[in-house]
């Protein structure tokens, strides 16, 4: 059968709802993952024991690749000297191409010692967690002090992996601007409320008080706040002594390569307004916390070696779009001609590195996908999907499809039951190939 066709690049909940938004409107999808699993970051990216959440997040996306004009391309990469380039994509005839590969590159600070043992980015430990290969299957020793840079959501969940998971002594928390700009939320921190320091985050609240009420920032909001999170706080049956610091970036991470990281070195920020927020501003005033394990929550990066622009981070968003959905832009900016590159979009984290959880995300893609729907109403020929199905499943070997995803997930679920276990994933690629029979 002939008819318009679309490849996806990314499975996790941006592109499995942009998929769903395409093949609801008649238009073939292809949808390319480099993992095996679909999910993205909702299957590897959420607390480990979060177990009816991410229940519930498969269902949906099984129900949502069941659809019959949505075709699953797992173990798959794309990318340049990947298995396949955008290049290839639309020379295969796709008429556009929705990139929803997420912020998949390890974001680096810059700053010296950053290289040291046992300094890791968030992605690194979370993914070794949550067993997402090839992470799972490497070693990341932690210390008896850790220092996490960033106050996010993930710096909750790492902080809550690190007081259970047992022998670390302190977690540290630094924040670059001030308690009115912290990032988690009160769910979050009710896990790790039970182990924090009151008597250090008063005298930190103190001191960063006058600077707040300067701003017009008040105190008490933020007190309030953590108070709710105590009052419904976990038991985390553990003595891990956690504190919070506010106004600091690092600026050096000291120790040697024979002997790790030994401590890390700040420089203390003031805060300005800056139109409707703040802006963290450096002063000359430094700090240096002993740590022997440092651990950066500040986002991630869009791969460049996916095909696209990049501009520090991200890639290079139009802001000239054809096709603008709800007045954001969905499309990639040509830094040479300054031009729109024509029959790409991107959408979720490919669009905003690192921003919003899976909802947004998800929302994000259908957006997407309707930027990309209106541009093939006059853009790209038919395809034969059968014949192009056939000629992606020759490019790779030991392709999976949805069927083959559905069979893992019963096989997962046959051997967490078995293991009287709420859950159980497989470690690496080979080990669900080989459940697969497919190696």
């Amino acid at each position: 059968m002939n008819q318009k066709a679309v490849a996806v690049v990314g499975a996790g909940p941006a592109g499995l709802f942009a998929a769903r938004t395409l093949a609801e409107n008649d238009v073939e999808v292809f949808l390319f993952n480099r993992d095996i699993h679909p999910g993205g970051l909702a299957e590897y990216g959420i607390y480990p024991e979060k177990y009816r959440l991410k229940a519930g997040l498969r269902k949906q996306f099984m129900s949502i690749l069941a659809h019959g004009k949505i075709h699953y391309f797992g173990n798959i990469e794309v990318g340049e000297g990947k298995h396949l380039s955008l290049q290839q994509l639309q020379e295969l005839g796709f008429s556009g191409i929705l990139v929803t590969a997420g912020a998949q590159k390890i974001k680096r600070l810059g700053v010296e010692g950053e290289t040291l043992p046992r300094v890791y980015h968030a992605w690194e430990i979370v993914s070794n967690y949550n067993s997402l290969p090839p992470y799972s299957q490497m070693e990341f020793p932690i210390g008896r002090k850790v220092v996490i840079i960033g106050v996010g959501n993930v710096m909750a969940d790492l902080a809550r992996y690190l007081i259970t998971k047992g022998g670390v002594d302190e977690v540290l928390a630094v924040a670059r601007r001030g308690p009115a700009e912290i990032k988690f939320h009160e769910t979050e921190f009710a896990h790790i409320a039970q182990n924090l320091d009151h008597v250090d985050f008063e005298a930190e609240m103190n001191r960063v008080k006058p600077l707040m009420q300067k701003l017009g920032q008040d105190p008490n909001e933020t007190w309030a706040f953590i108070e709710k999170a105590c009052e419904n706080c976990v038991d985390t049956s553990s003595k891990t002594n956690f504190r919070l610091r506010f106004l600091k970036s690092p600026i050096h991470f000291n120790g040697d390569k024979k002997k790790g990281l030994q401590s890390v070195e700040f420089i203390e920020n003031t805060l300005v307004k800056d139109n409707h927020s703040t802006r963290a501003v450096p002063t000359a005033l430094k700090t240096i916390f002993e740590a022997d394990t440092a651990i950066l929550a500040v986002g991630s990066s869009v791969d460049e070696k996916i095909g696209l622009p990049v501009n520090k981070f991200e890639f290079t968003i139009s802001p000239y779009p054809d096709f603008p959905q709800d007045g954001n832009s969905y499309e990639v900016l040509d830094l040479d001609t300054k031009k729109n590159i024509p029959g790409i979009f991107v959408a979720g984290w490919s669009r905003l590195a690192s921003y919003g959880l899976v909802g947004i995300s998800g929302k994000d893609g259908a957006r997407g996908a309707q930027a990309l729907l209106e541009y093939i109403q006059t853009h790209g020929d038919k395809v034969e999907s059968e014949k192009l199905i056939q000629i992606v499943q020759d490019i790779k070997e030991m392709t999976v499809d949805k069927d083959m995803i559905s069979k893992l997930l019963q096989i997962e679920e046959q051997n967490a039951k078995h293991l009287g276990q709420p859950e159980f994933k497989f470690k690496n690629n080979l080990e669900m190939l080989s459940a697969l029979n497919i190696v």
